[in-house]
Formats: C-alpha cells, structure tokens, sequence
C-alpha cells in the first residue's frame, strides 16, 4: 500500500478504532470567515428596529449584524422607515481656544476614486451546502474550472468576501454563471457516501451605485441600503490584495513566514506583530481626500509557538499553567495523564489530562520516519485527546488502542513500526483523536505555526506582553509604516483598477492643545500646566469629610504585619489625614482576631464590626490589611461590608504599611475622603464664575450621569451588570452609585434597572441642590458601538425623560447632553511638538481627519501617558439640548478629568465614566452567590471559565436576555429593622449615598 493509499489508519499517517472505516478527508489552513456580531433586537415600543449592517445581499440573522471589518457610521443602524436626524451633527462647531499644534494621525487619506466604474454584486450559491463555507470557498474560487468559467469576464479583478458574495467590474452572460467543481480532481477516490463536487452558481444582484457613497461623504443623501452596499464594497476592495498574501484574522494582517518573539522563551507563545487596517469615514473632504482614509495600526498578537512537535508543545504548556506542579516533566517518564479510579470504580480523567484538553483545535501535519517526502503535507485538526473506560488504567495510548489492519488486531505503535519503521518513543502518551482521520500519537505531530494562543496570559506572561508590546510614538509610527508596507498597497492591482489612490504618509490635521485648569483645594492651589502632574503637599482637601472619622478600626488578615507597624501607620495617617483637612477626632481601635477565625476574612470582618460598634455604638469604616496586590481576601471582604454590614472599608497593602510611606498616605488619605463624603479638589469651569460660586450655576442646576454595563466571559455564568453614577453636588466633585444586574450580555440599561437605579440617584442629587429639579442632564454613556447608539437614545434616554414626567408633571423636562465616550479604536496622535516622549500633550483635541464627515464628534487626549503611545478618547455627541458652545463643552470635559477623586493627575476619561467602571467592577462581589463557587468575573474568572471549557464541563450559561438574579442589597439591612441604633441606620443610608466603590 503506498505511502497515499488508503490504510486502517484512516489516512496513511493515523489508526483508526476497528469500526471506523477507512477515509481520506479535507482539511485546510485557512481561517474562517469573520465572526458573528450581536446586536440587540429593537423594541417596537420605542419605534427603533435593527436594519442595515448587515450585506443587503445576505439574508439577516440573528448572530450576525453587519460587516465586522468595518467601522459602520451609527445612522447606518437606523431603519430606513424611522430615519430621521436624531443625532447631533457638527455644523461649524470647531474649537476656537488654545493653541495651534499639527499632528499627525495613523490614517493614510484616500485622495481618488473612480465613481464611475461599473461595479456588480454576485450571490455565491453551492450546492450541497458544506458545513464549513469559507475553507470550502477558499479551494473553490482558486479551482482551475471556476477559472476558466470566469475568464472570459476579468477573472483577475473578482473580489470575493469569502463566503458568499463576489464583486466584478464585469457583467455575465445573463447574470448568472454555473459550473461544477470537484475538489477530488486528481486525488485518490473519496471514500464512499462523501463528494466533494459543488455546484456553483454566481448570481449577479446588484449594480454597486458609488455615486451615492459620495452623496453621502458631502451630506447630500441619507444614509440607505446603495450607500451600505458601496462601503461593504469599498471594505473588501481594501483588503482582497493583502489577504492573498497575508494572514488575514478579522481587521488585522500578518506576515507568514515572519519569525515571532518568544513571550517567555519557553516554547509555548510567540508574539507577531501585525497590521491593523480598516476603512474608516473621514472629515477630509477639505483637505484633498474623498471623505474616507484607511486607519493603520500595529497589532500585537499570540500565537503557539509552531514549527515542534505536540509532546514538546505539551509539557511546556503545563508548565506555564502550573510551574511548581508540572516544571521539568518528562514525556519519556510521566505519568500524569493516566486516568484515576473515583470511589465508584470508574476511571476519570486526570487532572493533567483535562490541561492537555486546551491543545484542541491546533493544526498540525505528520512526520516521522520513511514518510515520503513528495507526498503534499496534509493538514490535520487535534480534535480531541482519546479517553475511553476500556483501556483502563493504562489509558488510551498507542499501546493499548488497537484496530484491524489486513484481518490482525493491531496496535497503534505496532502500525507505525511495520508499514514505516517508523519506532515510538512515548507509546504511554495520550493519543490524538483527529476525528475521521483516525489517532496520532503526539511525537509524530509537527505543529503548524501561526495559530492564534486563545487563553488568558498568566501575570508573567502579561508582563512580557506588555514589555513588547508597549512602545513610544516614534517607534510606533515606525512600526505602523513599516506594516504598512507589508500590505504591497502600492502595488495593488485592485486598487489601481478602481482608480483609488491612498497618501503614502500620514495625514496631518490642526489639532488644538487647549489650557490645563488650576485645581483648587480648600487650601493651596496647583497649576500643573502641560505636566500632567501636582501633588498634595501643603493642600488641604476641597471638601472636608461631611462624616467625621470617629468609629474606625484596623484589622490584619494573615498576620502581614505586627502590631507595632499598624499603630504607626495609624498614627502616621491620622496626621496626614487631618494635615489635609479631614475632620478624625478618635483614634481607631485595633482588632485583634480569635485564632479560629484568622484566615476566614468574613469571619473576621464580621468580628471587628462587632467590636467597633459594641465599643463605640456603630462602625463607619475598618481598614484591611492584607499580604499583598490581588488578595484572595477582597471580593469576600467587599461583600460582607458593602451588603451585610453597610460599613466602608479601604484595603491597604502590608508592605506599604510596613513601609509607611507618605505619598502612600496622601493615596489613601483622598480615597478614605471620598468614601466619608469629601472632595479632593474642584477645577474652575469653562464659563465666569461669582466670586464664592459653585462649578453649576444655582439658576442651572445640573445634574451629570455616568453609565457602564460589563460583562462576565464568554460563556460563564455570571451576568451583565449595570453601574451608574451621578453628581450629588453642585461642583460635580462627588458621585454617588447604583448597581443591578442587567440581564445576560444586555448592552442596554433595562427599563426595571434605569428606574431603579435614577429613582435612587435621583433622590440623593436632590438632596444636594435644596429639592431643586434639574434644568440640564448630562449623560456619559461607555461601552457601546454605533450600532447601539439609537438603542441609547430610544430607549434609555427617552425611559429617563418618562420617568421625569412622572415624577414631576407639572415641571419643564431638562434638556440633555448625550456623549458616548469610548476608547476602543485605534486612532493614535503623533504630534509635532510632544510632551518629552513624543506623546500629545493632556488637552490635545482633534475634530478632523480622524471625525465622522458631519457627526458631531471628536477625539480628546487628556492624560499623560506613562509608557507607551497615549490613547485619546473618542466623544461623540448624539445629543445637545442645551446647545453648549463647542469651546464650553469640550473645556468642561476635559477639565473636568483633572477633578478625579482619587489621583493628582488627569485622567483619560471623563470621571462620570470612570466611576462607573469602578463601581461595576466592585458589584462583582455583590452577587448573590456562594464565595465556594470561586471566581465569577476579573482575569480569574475568564481563566476559570476557559478550564472549564478545555476540560469538557458544562457552563450551562443563560440565553442572552433572560433574567438575572438581583445583586445583594447595597448597605444592606439590620438584623432587627427597628433597631434603635440610629446610628447605625444612618451609616446604611450614608452608605448608599457616598463613594463606596472608589
């Protein structure tokens, strides 16, 4: 039998179980086409229902909602039946203060196109449908039959998307062309019951109409299905030359035959450095360009370290996941990978084999001895590893798993040593399972390179990830032009067909470097000008603690520290606390925990509680201390003191304590402020202020909300969970917050939670501006794309205003001011005159080049940048009631980053978005589970959700949209509701009501 032939093995590299027939299957290379994008179904309620975003050619569905590859505008989510203007557009709203700076921008400006080429759009019929399209299509379009049925009509100029569409600049021959393709030309006889022949039908649909997409671009048209047709064109367009040289996974390209960088040089993970590119709208109509430019990056990915064997890839893997455990294993000696006898009898898998389970779905061809090697390399797929309870103790090896071979019984390793001569040296290892193809012990398996490392990096690995992915601006526009070139744009024949033209350099814009503001404190003012940077010697807080510190205590987890270490840090803070205006007449009590219950932190927690309030009559606030960053202990503190008890704590790590440092102090001196009610400091606002006045005019007053939804890992268990913050005060320096359960993966506020959440907020805002009702709202919403804009307007701005209504009839609505601010994009400014590491300078404001061609938008940078290349952050404004000058709003914005409560620096969010962030990551210890469930959220819980999913176990996550178990009750309640400790009571309520999540 040759080395082709088919053998028992399935293939003539593999063994198959006896009742498996022989077989020879396809495999492929290739990646799949782009994965599904979710979107919320409209509510006929609010009049808003998804539409566009997706190829008007393909039929819509559920799981899949637009083109993931391109960055659509957000008027193209609205339906054609409900179109209107409801979002703000720009007009001439250009800031007119600060200076003048150029900067560059990593966009490369389309300056041509031919609007009058004859574009057609064709529908990609096969039949039968392959269960897998995109690797099927890949080998169909390059088919020698597919070729020639096309060339008569340009072959060479089709664009394809993959799956199921197809561009041509030429029409066919009554629209339509048929042709039989068989993938097994000149391959072996498929085994029986399996073709690979496919009928082919190209149908044309459509006449691409560009002239709309200009239309569009210069605001002469709405946006419509022509305008969605041209851009998903314009998309593919851009990038069928550099996927048929590169590897192409979602936006980003990479080279293939490029060595990576070792992460940690212990042959698991490579890093590739890539290239991001996606066609982006653009505002540079006035500066040469067509109203759209292609936005480059450089992207920073994992990949297995290919280009080894299986085994080898095995025991350095576990490794990684577990050094004490597993550093050093042997594949010739090791053990671990048998299975175990449970009290039952039965044999289980252990607990390294379940590990080995994350190898599946690697590729990989086959070499050993007297393989031939003309034979083409077959690509194969880890399917599985075998384990079944036959082979009992031994486990499923190459020993042990037999099959017929020429009318014998024969082992795997047997097999080998006959037909190839080819001997095991690890016949005990697990054998891989490739499905139809049959079993493959692991030393035969040479894994292919470049596939994508899918798990949560351990914090060494983070590290190393960081250290090579970081890089300063000018490093990184080197790297951007030198991936860029990688992508032969020049040299694209497709572009040059359809007349584009892209600028070789990057685009150049006016930029505005607007004033920093003074931050002012009770005492002391700093001025830190484009530094970025103030401290708080000799400044005394904005606003004193309204709670004077007075039933406080300290409690010690673990024995971190000795008792002499944590009476000096309280001494030494209690000074700087009240050095910097905060009101502590007592000193704090210290509690020392029973034995039994020192290592069970709500035990403890619950102990000190009872000793404060016992002493003192009710506890306000317990200091932690713990052993070090990423306690264990936290999540479970947090819960019993936010939802048991209602008490504030604020966790200190030992060695600082030990240490006792006092810019540490002053750290925590403005967090333990906050959570008593105070403000670290006010900036001065855009417009006049009156002498003793207030940052919202008393005739305006103002209320500011900050919105965020997170959600848990794919697949886990936990659900989404809502966070708003809003302004309590008229200065906007102190943010009260509400967290609640929002469904499963529901990106938007659920009408049961906004009025919960604002019904609560509400009462405490009025509370600080004497029963007032807002005459202005502005709501900062993070988190969601422009596919989900209208949803924020139809449904959670519109359910706001109704609840207006019904609270206050007889009032006037307040006008809103609705801002998305997001920091997902790859938009980078490259200034002329940085700060002294090439960064922009905090206050930069770009509004062209890089802006929707007449949204109302723009892109701020109001932070200094530790390492690496700054982020700004991208506003868009959906909404403006109230008609703020353009130079007011995009000053408050900005300085008000400077008012953050618990820094003294600016931040690079607007702070109502930042404490929502705080806040919804903290309710993650509010829900309502038992702490034995383990991690449910963070980077340890996506790592535990991936074990889980590489070791076969069932997640059983709810559906999209179902209901969600309510979080704990924040601050909690009293054991006895009529308790006469009122002081108690009131900590609950002054609980909700301050920072507790800062």
């Amino acid at each position: 039998m040759s080395d082709r032939g088919r053998s028992p093995a399935g293939s003539a590299h593999g063994a198959s179980p006896q009742s498996r027939p022989p077989s020879v299957a396809g495999s492929s290379r290739s990646r799949a086409a782009s994965p599904a994008q979710t979107s919320g179904s409209g509510d006929p309620k609010t009049g808003w229902a998804p539409s566009m975003g997706f190829d008007p050619a393909k039929p819509p569905s559920k799981d899949r909602k637009g083109n993931t590859r391109m960055e659509l505008p957000p008027d193209a989510f609205i339906s054609n039946e409900d179109r209107k203007d409801i979002f703000a557009t720009r007009g001439n709203k250009f800031n007119t203060e600060g200076r003048m700076e150029k900067v560059e921008v990593n966009q490369f400006r389309m300056t041509k196109f031919d609007f009058n080429k004859k574009i057609y759009q064709y529908d990609i019929v096969l039949s039968p449908e392959p269960e897998k399209r995109g690797p099927v299509m890949k080998k169909i379009w390059a088919h020698a039959n597919l070729r020639q049925a096309l060339s008569a009509y340009n072959y060479q100029m089709w664009i394809i998307d993959g799956s199921r569409l197809a561009w041509s600049p030429s029409l066919v021959d009554r629209g339509e062309v048929r042709v039989i393709v068989d993938l097994d030309d000149g391959q072996p006889p498929a085994r029986a019951g399996r073709s690979n022949k496919f009928h082919v039908i190209l149908r044309n649909t459509t006449e691409i109409q560009m002239g709309v997409l200009r239309g569009y671009l210069e605001r002469k048209i709405q946006f419509n299905n022509n305008v969605q047709e041209a851009l998903n064109f314009m998309d593919h367009l851009i990038r069928q030359w550099p996927s048929e040289h590169l590897l192409a996974i979602k936006r980003n390209f990479y080279k293939k035959n490029e060595p990576g960088i070792p992460l940690l040089r212990d042959g698991v993970i490579e890093v590739h450095k890539g290239t991001y590119a996606s066609l982006r709208l653009s505002n540079n109509l006035s500066n040469g360009g067509i109203g759209l430019a292609l936005n480059a990056d450089v992207t920073n990915t994992c990949f297995w370290t290919g280009r080894q064997t299986l085994d080898q890839i095995m025991v350095n893997f576990m490794a990684s996941l577990d050094p004490k455990r597993y550093r050093g294993i042997n594949p010739a000696t090791t053990t671990l990978f048998r299975p175990s006898q449970n009290n039952r009898g039965e044999w289980q898998s252990s607990d390294a084999f379940k590990q080995l389970r994350k190898l599946r779905k690697l590729k990989f061809t086959i070499r050993h001895n007297n393989r031939n090697p003309k034979v083409a390399e077959k690509v194969y797929t880890v399917v599985d590893f075998l384990f079944d309870q036959k082979y009992g103790g031994e486990g499923a090896n190459a020993r042990t798993v037999t099959f017929d071979y020429n009318g014998r019984q024969l082992s795997v390793a047997d097999y080998y040593r006959e037909k190839y001569n080819a001997h095991l040296r690890y016949a005990h290892l697990p054998l891989i399972s490739t499905g139809k193809n049959g079993h493959i012990p692991m030393e035969f398996a040479f894994v292919e390179p470049m596939q994508r490392y899918a798990y949560k990096l351990t914090p060494d690995q983070t590290a190393a990830m960081i250290k090579i992915a970081v890089t300063r601006p000018n490093v990184r526009k080197s790297d951007i032009m030198k991936n860029v070139g990688d992508l032969q744009l020049q040299r694209d024949p497709y572009l040059k067909h359809y007349g584009i033209q892209l600028e070789s350099t990057f685009s150049k814009t006016d930029a505005r470097v607007l004033n920093a503001p003074l931050v002012n404190f009770r005492q002391g003012t700093a001025d830190p000008k484009y530094s970025g940077r103030w401290d708080l010697r000799g400044k005394k807080f904005f606003r004193q603690n309204a709670a004077p510190l007075i039933n406080w205590g300290f409690l010690v987890m673990d024995d971190c520290v000795n008792p002499n270490q944590v009476q000096q840090f309280a001494r030494t803070f209690k000074t700087a606390f009240m050095g910097h205006g905060g009101k502590c007449p007592n000193d704090p009590m210290f509690i020392t925990v029973p034995g039994n219950i020192k290592s069970n932190v709500a035990q403890a927690l619950a102990h000190a509680h009872e000793s404060i309030t016992r002493e003192r009559g009710y506890t306000q606030l317990i200091f932690v201390v713990v052993q070090h960053k990423n306690s264990p202990h936290y999540e479970r503190l947090k819960k019993s003191a936010d939802c048991r008890f209602g008490i504030l704590t604020q966790v200190v790590n030992g060695n600082q304590v030990a240490s006792n440092n006092g810019q540490y102090h002053s750290n925590v001196c403005m967090k333990v402020n906050a959570k008593l009610g105070g403000a670290t400091s006010r900036t001065n606002p855009p417009w006049k202020l009156n002498p003793g006045g207030t940052y919202f005019p008393k005739d305006r007053p103002t209320m500011v909300i900050g919105v965020d939804i997170s959600h848990a890992a794919p697949g886990g268990p936990s659900p989404s969970v809502a966070a708003m913050t809003m302004s309590i005060d008229r200065d906007a320096t102190k943010y009260a917050a509400m967290v609640e359960t929002n469904g499963y993966r529901v990106e938007m506020l659920t009408s049961a939670n906004i009025n919960f959440m604002f019904g609560h907020l509400s009462k405490v805002w009025m509370g600080g501006h004497d029963r007032q009702f807002p005459k202005h709202v502005m709501y900062f919403r993070d988190g969601v794309a422009e596919g989900q804009f209208a949803h924020v307007m139809e449904q959670e701005i519109k359910e706001i205003k109704a609840y207006f209504k019904r609270a206050a009839p007889d009032q006037p609505l307040p006008k809103f001011t609705v801002i998305v601010a997001t920091k997902r994009h790859h938009i980078r400014f490259f200034p002329e005159k940085g700060d002294r590491n090439g960064n922009a300078l905090p206050g930069t404001l770009v509004e062209k080049e890089v802006t929707h061609p007449f949204m109302f938008d723009f892109y701020l940078c109001s932070h200094v940048a530790i390492q690496g290349t700054a982020r700004p952050v991208h506003y868009h404004v959906l909404l403006d009631e109230m008609n703020i000058p353009v130079n007011e709003l995009q000053k408050m914005i900005y300085h008000q980053c400077y008012s953050y409560a618990r820094s003294t620096t600016p931040v690079s969010l607007h702070p109502a978005v930042y404490y929502a962030h705080l806040a919804g990551a903290r309710a993650r210890a509010h829900e309502n589970i038992a702490t034995s469930e383990g991690f449910r959220a963070g980077a340890k819980g996506h790592e535990m959700i991936r074990d889980k999913v590489a070791k076969g176990e069932s997640l059983s996550a709810p559906q999209r949209g179902s209901d969600a178990p309510a979080l704990l009750q924040l601050g909690g309640r009293p054991e006895n509701a009529n308790s006469p400790i009122n002081g108690e009571l009131r900590q609950r309520d002054f609980f909700r009501s301050t920072m507790w999540y800062i």
